[in-house]
């Protein structure tokens, strides 16, 4: 009887493990799955711009891509980074024809869209804008390294 007893307890200990051990194995799988992919990309932005609420200095900034419903930017050399909510809308572009777009509003340059090998995606917070007529449209190339 104790044996009995004993050779149960053991058995579903080695049950709630095997089933520990599954849970995580799918739930990397899952995790592999649903990840993007990362890419990178850089761009010399030769003005001031807005992206997300934030003013952005003219300059050589990195796009990474690694993150599902966002891209980051940074300044080059800096490690800080910001995360811009996208939303994305259309098929991918080649290498050549990727770029960043920006619309002139209110005396400012906003990043509005940005045109990539991913897909093409605008900014969460410029969606609203999306097929508005803007005075003066810049585009920025992005170099995928």
């Amino acid at each position: 009887m104790v044996f009995e007893k004993r050779t149960a307890t053991m058995s579903t200990a080695i049950s709630k493990q095997v089933f520990g051990v599954l849970a995580a194995v799918l739930f990397m799988l899952a995790s592999v799955a649903m990840a993007q992919t990362l890419v990178t990309a850089t761009a010399d932005v030769p003005f001031d711009f807005w992206a997300a609420g934030q003013s952005f200095r003219a300059g050589n900034y990195v796009f990474d891509s690694g993150f599902p419903a966002s891209i980051s930017i940074r300044r080059e050399g800096a490690k800080a980074s910001v995360a811009l909510a996208i939303i994305p809308y259309g098929d991918p572009v080649n290498r050549d024809h990727a770029q960043l777009l920006f619309a002139h509003r209110n005396g400012k340059y906003y990043l509005v869209e940005l045109w990539g090998v991913l897909d093409k995606r605008v900014l969460t917070g410029e969606f609203e804008h999306r097929g508005e007529n803007s005075k003066a449209w810049r585009t920025v190339p992005l170099i995928y390294r």
